[in-house]
């Protein structure tokens, strides 16, 4: 069994250090021992699975892959080096949030 509870902090309450631990480990990938899941957490072979990622983690990642991409682009056009004798902020924050909205 399985029970969650929400806690206002970290300071003063028993095994929150302890789970606070536990979920960075988790959030770099460190997996826990397969006999210490719980059997939902498991696949046939008992090997743990891998949770699907986040929508929110999908969508950040992929705008932050485009927005390298398209830096990348405007950095290897010919016209950039001129932008940035105008504008040496090229690409402006109102810029990127501007294309962002596409």
């Amino acid at each position: 069994k399985l029970i969650v509870r929400w806690s206002a902090g970290h300071i003063g309450i028993p095994g929150n250090e302890q789970a606070d631990e536990q979920a960075k480990k988790a959030a770099r990938g460190d997996t826990s021992h397969p006999h210490t899941l719980p059997t939902s957490l498991l696949s046939s072979t008992n090997s743990p699975l891998t949770l699907p990622a986040s929508k929110s983690a999908i969508k950040q990642s992929f705008r932050t892959m485009i927005n390298e991409e398209a830096k990348s682009v405007m950095q290897s056009s010919p016209r950039y080096d001129r932008f940035r004798e105008i504008d040496p902020s090229f690409p402006s924050n109102r810029f990127v949030k501007l294309a962002n909205e596409f």
